[in-house]
């Protein structure tokens, strides 16, 4: 290659570069502009968006506080009696919907509490397969007892669901108590599987249903033909015991948590029948589920609940012995927790307090 063929190469690789340089940073200039943009209309959507979920979205949070969010209610009437002297509270809290923003801005009020949420599921009252009706008959079978009225139980399976596909569907109903099979009395999961399988050969199964009313005061019974061929009766039982009570009860109170408020209950009975020594009147919180014999059990919600009753500025409340710790933890010093083992000693607290109580102390 002779050098001025070199020269002309040269001059003709350089005339290129100069050409094409212009073309490449006008395309970079636009790319560069078109990231930008796309850069700052994304940036505007999340601030945008922030801001509306900031004033609009929603934080499933429980609020404990003042307004609306606490309820403490009287619990129970018996027949037609109600309490006496004794102003039982029980509790309820509600899920607040709340903005981001407003959760922030409520997390600087001193007078609110936030907890974790708590996710509810509630049957219907007249259910007695329901968590409530079955505190509710457990508290009043324990307080008639104290009362000195031995109540005899009926003992079975409970049914707490039937399944879409049970040949029993439409025949036995959730609530419903078996308590025998073609005759042979069942209380267990053992003696009915027996009760099933010793049947005679045929097509049906004769069950002995009860069913407890609404006020627990009486106990109706019936007996069904449910088809058995596959040899399964698809209900979901567990056992259980039901009582006929001499008096009816009329449960009042708003469900937030299910089955919380038995202790109210067995003290709401045995103050409307005169077998509390009050001169005067007395508000206490009350929290605990009760036995048949009397005994206290725990709860779940313990501290969410004493909060509700910290806001609601109740003075006292009983709790289950076992969870006297965590209570006192969220009472914050502002409530003296009672802690009790037996229903019998919730009386004694509750007549102890009276005599320490001027009336108008309790008055506030």
């Amino acid at each position: 290659m002779n050098p001025p063929f070199r020269k002309s190469s040269r001059s003709w690789l350089r005339r290129t570069l100069q050409d094409d340089h212009p073309t490449l940073e006008k395309v970079s200039h636009r790319q560069r502009n078109s990231l930008g943009n796309t850069a700052i209309l994304w940036g505007t959507l999340l601030v945008v968006g922030g801001l509306v979920w900031l004033g609009f979205g929603s934080v499933a949070e429980v609020s404990v506080g003042p307004g609306g969010i606490v309820n403490l209610a009287r619990v129970v009437q018996v027949g037609k009696q109600h309490p006496r002297k004794l102003k039982l509270f029980d509790a309820q809290l509600s899920v607040s919907s709340l903005t981001p923003l407003q959760f922030l801005i409520g997390h600087l009020n001193p007078n609110l509490t936030f907890v974790s949420p708590i996710h509810n599921q509630s049957k219907g009252a007249s259910n007695t397969g329901s968590t409530n009706l079955q505190a509710a008959l457990s508290a009043a079978v324990a307080a008639y007892r104290y009362l000195g009225m031995p109540i005899k139980p009926t003992r079975g399976l409970l049914v707490r669901d039937v399944l879409p596909q049970s040949p029993a569907k439409d025949v036995i109903h959730p609530g419903d108590l078996i308590t025998a099979v073609n005759g042979l009395p069942v209380s267990n999961l053992l003696n009915f599987e027996t009760a099933l399988t010793s049947r005679p050969r045929n097509s049906t199964v004769t069950l002995t249903l009860d069913r407890q009313n609404p006020g627990l005061s009486q106990i109706t019974r019936r007996q069904v033909q449910v088809p058995f061929n596959e040899g399964k009766l698809g209900v979901i039982i567990t056992t259980a015991s039901l009582y006929e009570l001499p008096t009816a009860l009329h449960i009042s109170i708003p469900k937030a948590l299910d089955g919380t408020e038995g202790l109210a209950e067995a003290l709401a009975i045995i103050d409307s029948t005169r077998h509390l020594h009050l001169k005067h009147s007395l508000s206490i919180g009350m929290i605990g589920l009760v036995s048949p014999d009397g005994k206290l059990k725990p709860v779940f919600g313990i501290e969410q609940r004493v909060a509700a009753m910290r806001a609601g500025h109740l003075r006292y409340v009983l709790v289950p012995l076992v969870q006297r710790q965590s209570a006192e933890q969220a009472s914050h010093g502002t409530i003296a927790v009672i802690g009790v083992t037996y229903l019998s000693q919730a009386v004694q607290e509750v007549e102890r307090l009276a005599r320490a109580e001027t009336p108008k102390e309790v008055v506030r």
